[in-house]
């Protein structure tokens, strides 16, 4: 899925496109960003760099929503500007509910540490058991945010994913799916091999910002990383394809429907999607069957409209193909 992740990004008709604009947009954020340090009247650029980062964002959104359920996908367009900042400003609230929890523990004791105050000190003048009790507690508290950031950053691209499909912010909060998703195979999979991305590129990307290069690679980076959480959790929850701004993929990028013969034993069949990789559904079988006439011994069969057909074998209906009993011919 390396391999894969990285190829991603630049497939045509799209790619090149894609990247030099994400490109760009990453470097309008980061000289925004950078104005900041000029005091008071250049932090407004801040403001104005805000835009291009929730486009980016939405971008990333639209990444997962077209990947998830393609074997071969290829990267969207940065069309529909409105919709990008709309997907981008819901995602960062996602990502900010599932965060705040943590950062409400975390921040103030961060914050005493960064100052160099101690942290018994508002409650030294109580009795020594007392104090020992209250930084034990908040001890066990700082570790159980710690615990919970590591959890909520491992599933947060499943719930970001089913925002995505679904098109519903509530599906980003279904705790329940959410989980069962987060600890499947195949996500697990995908997200390590975001992990080793941004591990092992993504720190050149930032060392080769200097000659503006970085930024590509970045954005680059960045929407492998995407791609590697669409095809996991849409692998992982068995989804379909859907459109790049949500709702059912057009009806000519559907791919056919099989019947998976049942093993031995089974009570029925189950119907499902042709996914096209190998070995996936290995035994599969038409989902129809042309029922045709035998040849006639006398040189042609009246077809019902006064005429034979010739001695050829007449085609008929199409059936579905459970309807079709096949019987061998010992003798």
């Amino acid at each position: 899925m390396f391999r894969e992740a990285m190829g991603y990004p630049t497939r045509q008709p799209n790619g090149g496109r894609v990247v030099f604009a994400g490109g760009a947009l990453l470097a309008v954020v980061f000289v925004a960003v950078a104005m900041t340090q000029f005091g008071w009247p250049y932090g407004l650029v801040a403001v104005i760099g805000l835009l291009p980062w929730l486009l980016v964002r939405g971008y990333y959104v639209r990444v997962i929503r077209t990947t998830i359920g393609r074997d071969a996908p290829l990267p969207p367009s940065f069309s529909n500007w409105r919709a990008l900042l709309a997907d981008g400003a819901t995602a960062v609230g996602i990502s900010v509910a599932y965060m705040l929890p943590a950062a409400i523990i975390l921040a103030p004791l961060a914050a005493v540490q960064l100052l160099g105050n101690d942290l018994s000190a508002p409650i030294s003048a109580l009795p020594t058991p007392v104090v020992d009790g209250v930084l034990s507690g908040v001890g066990f508290l700082a570790v159980f945010a710690l615990m919970y950031l590591l959890g909520a950053l491992y599933v947060l691209p499943v719930a970001v994913a089913r925002f995505a499909y679904t098109d519903r912010v509530s599906a980003a909060f279904d705790i329940r799916a959410v989980v069962a998703g987060a600890l499947t195979e195949d996500y697990a999979t995908a997200w390590f091999v975001s992990v080793a991305l941004q591990f092992f590129v993504l720190p050149v990307a930032y060392l080769l910002r200097i000659i503006l290069v970085g930024f590509l690679l970045q954005f680059v980076v960045a929407v492998a990383v995407r791609y590697c959480y669409g095809q996991g959790v849409g692998d992982a929850m068995g989804w379909d394809p859907v459109d790049p701004d949500g709702g059912p993929v057009p009806w000519n990028e559907l791919t056919p429907a099989v019947t998976r013969v049942a093993e031995a034993g089974a009570k029925r069949a189950t119907t499902r999607r042709n996914t096209t990789r190998a070995g996936r559904w290995p035994d599969t079988e038409p989902a129809v069957a042309r029922i045709k006439a035998p040849a006639s011994d006398g040189g042609g069969e009246d077809n019902g409209n006064g005429d034979t057909n010739g001695g050829q074998e007449a085609e008929g209906d199409w059936v579905p193909a459970s309807s079709v009993t096949i019987r061998r011919n010992d003798g």
